[in-house]
């Protein structure tokens, strides 16, 4: 975990000395890919991530992972952002699919529930799957999403009623954009390659979030896979309608950061985390 300084989200404190906050020992005994997901009245958070271990491993040791790997994801609550309970172990994938990867969620405010999304194969191809939750712990039948790519993260621009979709999709197997009436979709294309401007050869785990002190900028983070230690690079926009991301230069984010999740949080909450975990 990490904390943004002086409400910027270009210059971070890293929490707990570096070292994990959460661990599990259900599964694979790893984690990968956390999001971080709030109830609507803010009175709780969950923590998602995928059930994964590489390390140890590597990715070429004659097991396939998107063949026949976990169909559960890892689960945490809390009522603070300090203190957690679980994971609860929870197998959100239907037999027929190869996997639970990059789990994530939005409310639905016409449903009244959660939708909850993530990677998958069905019959050797990529698509991301549903679900709908209220509590994070019982979940509908998973379903087919769409066949958008993979790594898919949903925001709302709350004052528009849009939803923008990202996902590594598209030319060059970077990020693509798309905008729907509902989290559901349909979705249509705002914009692709994201990422090409700053030089990515490809691109992964988007996230994006809005700036807390400028309503109309908005950040996206993609992860630089493919060259060396990689990591996130941050860009911006004044304007998410139009797709358009420039990327933001001398930015100081948490070290070694990759898929994972930003999300804004009230200054009691921020004291509370630094007390919580020490710097």
């Amino acid at each position: 975990m990490a904390v943004s300084n002086n409400n910027d989200p270009t210059t971070w404190t890293t929490l707990n000395k570096g070292d994990p906050v959460l661990t599990t020992s259900f599964g694979m005994g790893g984690i990968r890919d956390p999001s971080l997901i709030i109830a609507p009245d803010r009175s709780k958070f969950w923590l998602l991530a995928t059930d994964l271990k590489v390390w140890g491993r590597g990715w070429n040791n004659g097991t396939c992972y998107t063949c026949n790997g976990s169909k559960s994801i890892h689960v945490w609550e809390s009522n603070d952002l300090a203190r957690w309970t679980g994971p609860m172990f929870t197998t959100v994938a239907p037999p027929e699919a190869a996997m639970a990867w990059a789990p994530d969620a939005i409310w639905d405010p016409v449903k009244k529930k959660f939708l909850v999304y993530f990677t998958s194969k069905l019959d050797g191809q990529l698509v991301l799957m549903k679900a709908h939750t209220e509590d994070f712990k019982t979940f509908t039948r998973a379903e087919e999403f769409n066949r958008l790519g993979m790594d898919a993260t949903i925001a709302l621009e709350e004052e528009t009623g849009k939803y923008y979709w990202f996902s590594k999709h598209g030319p060059d197997e970077l990020i693509q954009q798309n905008v729907a009436d509902s989290p559901e979709g349909p979705w249509k294309t705002v914009s692709e390659r994201i990422g090409a401007d700053g030089g990515m050869p490809a691109g992964e785990g988007p996230l994006v979030f809005r700036d807390n002190r400028d309503p109309k900028k908005w950040h996206l983070w993609i992860d630089d896979y493919m060259r060396g230690d990689g990591g996130y690079v941050p860009f911006t926009t004044n304007d998410i309608s139009k797709g358009k991301w420039t990327v933001v230069k001398n930015a100081k984010l948490p070290k070694n950061p990759r898929h994972g999740y930003v999300t804004p949080i009230t200054a009691t909450e921020r004291a509370r985390l630094v007390a919580a975990y020490s710097v």
